[in-house]
């Protein structure tokens, strides 16, 4: 065996392990930042920002830099040695990996582009429903006031035009009580609900890191009998929610309107 195939084994073999690392501690070092927030171990700004948005793309940057390298490095050994050595399939799990990094990450800057930056959706901007004082003092370390910032009404109002109160031809209390039911089906957290003051509270979190979004749903009855549903759901980090409290605003009020117009 020649200098020059000896030296390609060696440094396959060097590579090998750091890509080795890097395959494993790439998706692992992404789960942790999630769930570490989630759990509430750090918050956002460590989690998200910093290990997700800063670290995390240059983790997989090296991924795909060594992958490459490796991948150049046991073909030439391929041609001077005539056979393989190492684990081939390593380098292309590497690129896999920090394609779906990159896939990742041009998503989410897509979204974050794309949706306006609406953190409390309501569906009356003039009278938004309100929380009691005991559902706020539950809120922990919430970075965000439960006052309606007005600054959100505009923007709301040109992205998201169809999101206003409903009003349906159903009695205010039994209306009441399908739309508390589709909050503990979807996983509500229900804080205080009143039938007789036709509002309930809720608290729901997301699936990864964990943020949360305080929800008030209000039901009134109208003088001519029909009942006018508003909602109201907002974020509690000052974190670019992607749409996701538009999107339960509008889906709340598709199932809780049927057939009606929101209007």
């Amino acid at each position: 065996m020649d200098t020059l195939t000896n030296i390609l084994r060696l440094v396959i073999q060097t590579l090998g392990w750091i890509l080795a690392l890097l395959v494993l501690a790439t998706p692992l070092w992404f789960l942790v930042a999630a769930l570490g927030t989630k759990l509430g171990f750090w918050g956002y700004e460590f989690g998200l920002d910093w290990m997700t948005l800063e670290t995390g793309p240059k983790l997989v940057l090296a991924c795909a830099v060594v992958g490459v390298l490796m991948g150049l490095l046991l073909i030439a050994y391929r041609f001077s040695a005539r056979r393989w050595f190492g684990v081939v399939s390593l380098p292309i799990l590497a690129l896999v990996i920090a394609g779906g990094g990159y896939a990742g990450r041009y998503v989410y800057d897509g979204l974050t582009a794309s949706r306006p930056y609406v953190l409390d959706v309501t569906t009356d901007a003039a009278e938004p429903p309100h929380f009691t004082a005991a559902y706020a003092s539950r809120r922990g370390n919430a970075q965000r006031s439960l006052d309606y910032d007005p600054s959100f009404a505009a923007v709301q109002a040109e992205h998201y035009p169809h999101l206003t109160s409903l009003i349906i031809e159903q009695d205010a209390s039994s209306a009441f009580r399908e739309a508390l039911l589709y909050a503990r089906d979807n996983g509500w957290r229900i804080g205080t609900a009143s039938d007789s003051a036709g509002m309930f509270e809720a608290g729901a979190e997301g699936l990864m890191y964990g943020f949360r979004d305080d929800i008030s749903v209000r039901v009134r009855e109208l003088e001519d009998g029909r009942t006018r549903i508003d909602i109201r759901s907002l974020a509690r980090q000052p974190v670019h929610d992607l749409g996701r409290n538009a999107r339960r605003v509008e889906r709340f009020l598709a199932v809780m309107g049927g057939e009606a117009d929101a209007g």
